[in-house]
């Protein structure tokens, strides 16, 4: 597994006897950071992640802000703290402060039913107790709704009214509905942040941006952040980049508080600090809201409080909980993350649909640092493929394959890995190579019905029947319940 690169020089620095203890401290964390800066450019080559803004939090304080590499890859516009990022999910949690602000304000209480808040859009009729979906519920993922994320929206695109939202009109999934007993359990909904959304406009007679920017955002003094994507936001902005390291389309919100808020490393520094230092929030929530803001709700088994999630790792035999947020739209990746006992804490923005990969490995050589240990963590091979694929004939991308393979401590690989490729190639209408990514997928989990059922509809889609009656015929053998290869097989011999 990947090991955390700076653990054995640190090692040996902590462990000389030239070095004071104070001194040993400083030289530790100025070899981390140097070890960070070195290999973070590494890993967005390896990942194809054009764009990283950092910040590591250290008793409360700030040791380390920096960017590195491009917001506009092709006019070599490099990252700075002021380039725009959109943060995905992490805007529940910002989103979470604005509703935290009414319920001490006493214009919403926690455990009141959300439809007492609801005149413009109702939750539709459900076998289920709709009373029973509260604001704390709502906040925790714990009301029992679906929906759990949502696609953007192009800047050309018309947006949908958060009612028309949350009735099924969002660019994809369904609408929001109750699909089980309020309280019961943790199910994760973007949506019942949509509708926590309409709730603050129903409360306060505004628009939902309008009020976060006045109770939230200015007093925090996020100048260059918004649920608001307007001109100013747009020009500061990060292009946005798929996990094959191309420009993506520029996506736009209906659900702000799930998915649309966008910042700059200087300002969500200041949030952070707001997070670590009760001082920094004066004005906007007390010390006691924010600490059940980040105990964990008894319904989602220790993982989620009221917009935050309880990470708990095992540190040296011991768990330590890390409180934060992770995020995720299509062409962003974020994380926030803090521990709220020693106010250290770690913000890493990307602006790439791959950079989930860099954001893991900069955690966990914070992590092997912060607590003196090698953290496990492989890298995903598929990740690193997917950057080659539009490059590399299929030759060499199993070629690839077989390389990283051999690497088992430091990439992960399923039978996913090579089944994702071959669906790429489908895409590209490389099918021919497709089917060679699929044989050899075939060949190395034999067993796999799933992966028997794709070399089959490549087969199809290749225009030889003979195979794909033979391919889908070994998926179902393996698994008699396949009702889409039988169903595919019927039509083949008909």
């Amino acid at each position: 597994m990947f090991k955390v690169k700076s653990i054995s020089l640190l090692a040996c620095l902590i462990a000389s006897p030239f070095f004071a203890s104070a001194q040993s401290n400083i030289d530790s964390q100025e070899a981390f950071l140097s070890s960070l800066n070195d290999h973070i450019p590494l890993w967005q080559e390896e990942f194809a992640v054009p764009g990283v803004a950092v910040a590591i939090f250290e008793n409360g304080e700030i040791i380390h802000k920096e960017t590195y590499g491009y917001a506009d890859v092709k006019n070599k516009v490099k990252v700075t703290d002021k380039t725009g990022f959109n943060i995905g999910s992490i805007s529940k949690t910002v989103a979470a402060w604005g509703v935290m602000k009414l319920v001490e304000e006493g214009k919403i209480s926690l455990d009141d039913p959300a439809e007492n808040y609801l005149t413009r859009w109702h939750l539709p009729e459900s076998k289920y107790d709709i009373n029973g979906v509260t604001i704390r519920r709502l906040l925790s993922h714990t009301a029992g709704l679906s929906l759990s994320g949502y696609p953007g929206w192009s800047p050309s695109d018309t947006l949908p009214s958060i009612e028309e939202s949350l009735s099924g009109k969002n660019n994809g999934p369904s609408g929001v509905e109750l699909i089980m007993e309020p309280g019961t359990q943790w199910k994760y909904s973007g949506g019942g942040y949509t509708l926590l959304q309409l709730i603050v406009e129903e409360v306060t007679g505004e628009k939902f941006e309008d009020y976060m920017e006045r109770e939230v955002v200015d007093p925090l003094g996020m100048s260059s952040s918004s649920y608001t994507i307007d001109h100013e936001i747009l020009k500061a902005s990060s292009h946005e980049h798929d996990r094959f390291g191309d420009i993506y389309p520029f996506e736009l919100f209906t659900a702000k508080a799930a998915a649309g808020f966008h910042t700059t490393l200087e300002d969500f520094v200041k949030f952070g600090y707001a997070n670590l230092k009760a001082s920094e929030a004066d004005g906007i929530l007390e010390p006691s809201t924010m600490d059940l803001m980040k105990q964990p709700v008894p319904a989602s088994n220790g993982i989620y409080g009221l917009g935050y999630f309880v990470d708990s790792v095992e540190v040296n035999g011991s768990k330590v909980a890390l409180v934060g947020h992770g995020g995720a739209n299509d062409g962003w990746r974020a994380l926030f993350q803090f521990n709220d006992k020693t106010k250290d804490g770690l913000i890493v923005m990307t602006n790439s649909g791959n950079g989930g990969n860099l954001w893991e490995l900069i955690r966990s050589n914070w992590l092997g640092w912060k607590y003196d240990q090698e953290m496990d963590y492989r890298k995903s091979m598929l990740s690193v493929l997917l950057k080659h694929v539009k490059k590399e004939k299929a030759s060499q991308l199993i070629s690839r394959y077989k390389a990283l393979k051999s690497k088992s401590d430091e990439y992960t690989t399923n039978e996913n890995t090579l089944n994702s490729i071959g669906y790429v190639l489908l895409e590209m209408n490389r099918t021919k190579e497709a089917i060679d990514i699929f044989k050899l997928n075939a060949e190395e989990y034999p067993n796999d019905w799933n992966l028997f059922d794709s070399l089959g509809e490549a087969y199809m889609l290749n225009g030889n029947s003979r195979k794909a009656i033979k391919f889908y015929s070994k998926s179902i053998k393996l698994n008699p319940h396949n009702t889409h290869g039988a169903n595919m097989l019927a039509k083949l011999r008909n």
